[in-house]
């Protein structure tokens, strides 16, 4: 059973890898879900991403851009996926 952190850092793992085989950045994600949707993708409640979100934004693990988001700290992140 993973965590809400386990959950959600995989999911932006994922993202970031998939675009990086298509040939995209792999530092600044675009995201064209909401939160909402992210929420029931992961089957969260969309408070719990919202404060997964800010607990990672605090960490300096990744910061909230205008359409995505940006990693910050990939080991951090990475580590966060795979605990």
């Amino acid at each position: 059973r993973r965590t809400a952190e386990q959950k959600l850092t995989g999911f932006i793992v994922g993202l970031r890898d998939r675009l990086k085989r298509l040939g995209g950045s792999s530092v600044t994600i675009p995201l064209a879900m909401s939160r909402q949707d992210i929420a029931d993708y992961l089957g969260l409640t969309i408070e719990t991403v919202s404060r997964t979100v800010t607990a990672l934004t605090a960490s300096r693990t990744i910061l909230v851009v205008p359409g995505g988001l940006r990693i910050l700290d990939a080991p951090k992140l990475e580590e966060a996926a795979a605990s």
